[in-house]
C-alpha cells in the first residue's frame, strides 16, 4: 500500500479529521515506522543491564526501582566510575553518532518504513545547569537527522521520551526519582517549554517534521496519578507557546496517563485554534481485532481527530493482522524499537553485538570487582564502535511479515475485516464464538487447538489456569459454510506467488484475487490438529493481492492461507 510506505511522503503532513493523515497534496498516509529506542535516552534492558528479577523492578508499592545502568543519568554516573570523568566528556556524543546514522535511517526507508519516531532526552539537548545552555553539538546531529529524513522521505515526530525533571515513574525517563517534577516544579516545566520553544523555532519550516509528541508515558504510576489534572493544563501551556511560532503547521500527539493508555484527559479539543492534534497511545500484544483499538477510535470520533500508537509490538504475524486493521481505519503506529543490544548474537531487528568482556561491566554493576580503567575504556570503545549500523546483526524477517509481505502464512481467524469496497465484512453466523474473538463479525470461529476449552470459572480451583494462554489467530480456524466466503490480502507481491488453503472439509471452494477467480479446488474431512494443504494456486505479481476463498458446496474450515514464492 503507497500509503503505508515513503512513496507517500511529500509535502506536510495534517490530520484528515478522525479519518488519519494527509500528506501536503491531499493524499492519505498512515504512519508506520520504528523509535529510535535508546539514541538519546537509553533504557537499561535494551542495551545490556545486568538482568533482575521482575520483582525488584515493579515492586509492590508501585514505585519502579532506581537500578544501576538502567537510564541515561545512571548509565553517566557508571562510566564515569569506570572510565573517568575524561572519557565521559565525549561518551554521550559517540553513543548518539554511532547509534541513529544516515545508514539507520536509509534502512528505515528501504525496509517500507516512512516514519521515524524520534526519541529525545531533553537533558541531552538542554544542560542541567542554571541558566538556559543548550547542547549545541546534539542540535547539530538532530539537523544531520532531518537532513537524512528528507533525503530518504522519512516523516519525523520528535518525541520528548525523557522530560525535565521526569513526569513517567520508570527508566524510560530523565527523572531523578520517580515524583512526576515537570507538573509539580515550576522550574522544571519551564525549562521544558523552553526546549520546547526552541525546537519549535529551529525546524518548524522543515516540511519533513511531522509533529509534537509532547511527553512520553506521563504519570503512569499510581502514586503520581495525583498529578493527572495537572497534565491536561502542561498540554495546554504548552500548545499555545509552540503554536505562537509554528501557526498550526505541524501535528500535536498527546499521550494519556497510565503507559498512554487511558483517554480521561481527552475531554476537549486541545489545539482550538488550528485543530491538528492526534491522540497518541500505547499498544502492546494487540488483540487483532477492533477490541484495543475501539476506545480511542470512539473519543477519537467524539473530537474528530486521528489516531497513532506510538509506541506497538506483538509477534510478526500478530503484527501484519493488527496493522491492516490499523491501515484500514487510518491509524499510523511505530514499532518499539529500531535499535537494541543484541544477545548472543541475536536480535529482533538491528542488534548491536555487546563487547566480548561485556560481563567484566555487568559484574561490576552487579556488585563485583572494578576492572581498571584502562580494561573499561577499552570495553566501551568497543561497545560504542559497534553501535553503527553496519556492526550490528539485522533480522528483517519478521518487517517482512508485519508487513504482511509473502512469503507467509496468513491464520484463518486473521481474515480482512473489511471488503475490497471498504464496507464491514460479516458472516452468518449469529452465536458468537470461543475467546470472544471478533465477535461482532458474526464470523464462526471454531477450536482448533489441544488447549484446554475456557469456560466460566468457579470460586474454588477447577477452572482455567492462569499459565494456559490463549491466541486467537493459532487457537482458532474459520468455518466457512455453502455460500459464505473470507478475503486475506498480502502486499508488494513482488512476482508470480502459489495460494493454498491449509484446513479440512469437504467442501469445494474458489480461490480468487482482486475479483479474478484464478482455481476451483477441494479438501477433505480430517482433523484441524492436522489441516490438510489445498492444490495452489498462481497470483502475478501486484501491489496488494486481495483473495477471496468462497465457499460453492459444502464445510470448509480454514487454519491459514498460504503466500509462497518457492
Amino acid at each position: 500500500m503507497i500509503k503505508t510506505d515513503n512513496r507517500c511522503v511529500d509535502g506536510v503532513l495534517k490530520i484528515n479529521g478522525n479519518k488519519g493523515y494527509v500528506n501536503g497534496k491531499g493524499m492519505p498516509v498512515v504512519l508506520t515506522g520504528y523509535a529510535t529506542a535508546n539514541w538519546m535516552n537509553p533504557e537499561g534492558f535494551m542495551v545490556g543491564q545486568p538482568p533482575r528479577p521482575l520483582e525488584e523492578v515493579f515492586p509492590k508499592n508501585d514505585r519502579h526501582n532506581n537500578m544501576r545502568f538502567d537510564r541515561r543519568r545512571s548509565i553517566t554516573q557508571v562510566v564515569r566510575e569506570l572510565c573517568g570523568s575524561k572519557y565521559l566528556e565525549t561518551f554521550w556524543d559517540r553513543w548518539e553518532a554511532g547509534y541513529t546514522s544516515e545508514a539507520d535511517i536509509k534502512a528505515m526507508a528501504d525496509n517500507g518504513w516512512n516514519s521515524v519516531r524520534m526519541v529525545l532526552d531533553a537533558n541531552a539537548l538542554l544542560y542541567e545547569e542554571p541558566g538556559i545552555q543548550f547542547n549545541e553539538k546534539a542540535f547539530a546531529r538532530l539537523d544531520e537527522i532531518f537532513d537524512w529524513c528528507e533525503k530518504y522521505r522519512i516523516y519525523i515526530i520528535l518525541d520528548m521520551h525523557a522530560s525535565v525533571g521526569g513526569v513517567n515513574g520508570c527508566c524510560g525517563d530523565a527523572l531523578h526519582d520517580h515524583y512526576p517534577n515537570l507538573l509539580m516544579d515550576d522550574e522544571s516545566k519551564e525549562r521544558q517549554i523552553i526546549l520546547w520553544e526552541e525546537l519549535t523555532r529551529r525546524y518548524h519550516e522543515r516540511w519533513i517534521l511531522a509533529g509534537y509528541d509532547l511527553a512520553n508515558e506521563p504519570v503512569s504510576t499510581p502514586p503520581a496519578y495525583f498529578a493527572i489534572p495537572l497534565l491536561a493544563k502542561y498540554y495546554e501551556e504548552c500548545i499555545a507557546r509552540m503554536r505562537a511560532i509554528d501557526h498550526g503547521e505541524h501535528i500535536f500527539f498527546l499521550e494519556g496517563p497510565a503507559f498512554a493508555r487511558s483517554n480521561e484527559i481527552f475531554d476537549h479539543d486541545y489545539d482550538p485554534d488550528y485543530h491538528n492534534w492526534a491522540i497518541n497511545v500505547h499498544i502492546y500484544g494487540a488483540d487483532c481485532s477492533l477490541k484495543d483499538l475501539r476506545p480511542y477510535i470512539l473519543k477519537g470520533l467524539e473530537f474528530d481527530v486521528p489516531i497513532w500508537i506510538s509506541e506497538s509490538g506483538s509477534m510478526p504475524i500478530h503484527n501484519a493482522v493488527f496493522y491492516d486493521i490499523c491501515a484500514q481505519l487510518g491509524v499510523g503506529y511505530s514499532i518499539w524499537g529500531w535499535k537494541t543490544a543484541a544477545h548472543e548474537g541475536k536480535t529482533g531487528n538491528v542488534g548491536a553485538p555487546l563487547p566480548r568482556e561485556w560481563n567484566l561491566i555487568t559484574d561490576f554493576i552487579s556488585g563485583g570487582p572494578r576492572p581498571s580503567y584502562a580494561k573499561c575504556q577499552a570495553i566501551f570503545d568497543e561497545y560504542l564502535d559497534n553501535l553503527w549500523y553496519d556492526k550490528c546483526v539485522k533480522e528483517f524477517e519478521g518487517t517482512r511479515i508485519s508487513q504482511k509481505r509473502p512469503d507467509i502464512d496468513v491464520p484463518g481467524a486473521g481474515y480482512d475485516m473489511w471488503t475490497p469496497e471498504g464496507d464491514r465484512y460479516y458472516g452468518n453466523w449469529e452465536w458468537g464464538n470461543y475467546l470472544e474473538f471478533r465477535p461482532e463479525d458474526h464470523t464462526k470461529l471454531v477450536w482448533a487447538t489441544e488447549k484446554r476449552h475456557p469456560f466460566p470459572d468457579f470460586n474454588f480451583d477447577c477452572g482455567p489456569k492462569p499459565e494456559v494462554r490463549f491466541d486467537p489467530l493459532s487457537d482458532l480456524a474459520l468455518e466457512l459454510s455453502e455460500g459464505e466466503f473470507a478475503y486475506y490480502t498480502v502486499h508488494q507481491v513482488e512476482k508470480d506467488c502459489k495460494v493454498s488453503v491449509k484446513g479440512i472439509g469437504e467442501a469445494v471452494f474458489e480461490i480468487s484475487c482482486n475479483g479474478t477467480a484464478v482455481a476451483e479446488t477441494t479438501l477433505g474431512a480430517g482433523n484441524i490438529l492436522e489441516p490438510m494443504k489445498s492444490e495452489p494456486a498462481v497470483i502475478s505479481a501486484c501491489e496488494d493481492a486481495v483473495v477471496k476463498i468462497s465457499v460453492k458446496k459444502g464445510t470448509l474450515t480454514i487454519s491459514a492461507v498460504s503466500f509462497e514464492y518457492k
